[in-house]
């Protein structure tokens, strides 16, 4: 009798551990399953972020007291020199400054940040190199005043290689002015 039992214990022994392999390799997938979704989940949002992000500051951009800066900007770098360095308006650098830095750490909408704002960053960087300068030399020659802004400028220059800076500050100029 006792025989017996070794015979059905053998057979439960195999039974429970056929199930709890098959129950492993479920468990195994369900778990790849739930990785791959927290993934997808985590990219969507990542790029309902960007693209957020993007939509603030392309009206912050398109604002009027924006519009305002850049003909102030345009109007101070076309007469610029050290002289009137104190009286430069950093609103439109540092808006741009703030883009380079969300772009970099990409919390911004990538295509649509080069497709919105590359011609315009790459503008201003031109137009802004004699005050930025004159800035970062005041600053003991700091590098990283505006270094964003320089990153990003340089990153979409491979969309604009060269920009005339003079239309872009007569464009500038006259920037809401029209509507």
């Amino acid at each position: 009798m006792a025989e017996g039992w070794g015979i059905v214990n053998l057979c439960i022994n195999l039974v429970l551990a056929g199930a709890t392999v098959f129950l492993a390799k479920k468990t195994s997938g369900l778990a790849a399953s739930t990785e791959a979704m927290v993934k997808e989940s985590k990219e969507s949002s990542q790029r309902e972020l960007g693209v957020q992000t993007w939509l603030h500051l392309k009206e912050r951009f398109d604002s009027m007291e924006m519009e305002k800066a850049r003909r102030e900007l345009a109007d101070d770098m076309e007469r610029y020199s050290s002289i009137y360095h104190d009286d430069v308006q950093e609103t439109v650098l540092n808006l741009f400054e703030d883009i380079g830095t969300l772009y970099k750490l990409g919390l911004l909408h990538q295509h649509l940040a080069g497709s919105t704002f590359s011609y315009h960053a790459c503008g201003w960087w031109e137009c802004a190199q004699p005050y930025i300068a004159e800035e970062r030399r005041m600053n003991s020659d700091d590098p990283s005043i505006f270094k964003d802004f320089e990153d990003f400028a340089a990153t979409m220059k491979k969309r604009y290689p060269s920009v005339d800076n003079v239309k872009f500050l007569q464009d500038e100029l006259i920037v809401g002015l029209s509507e």
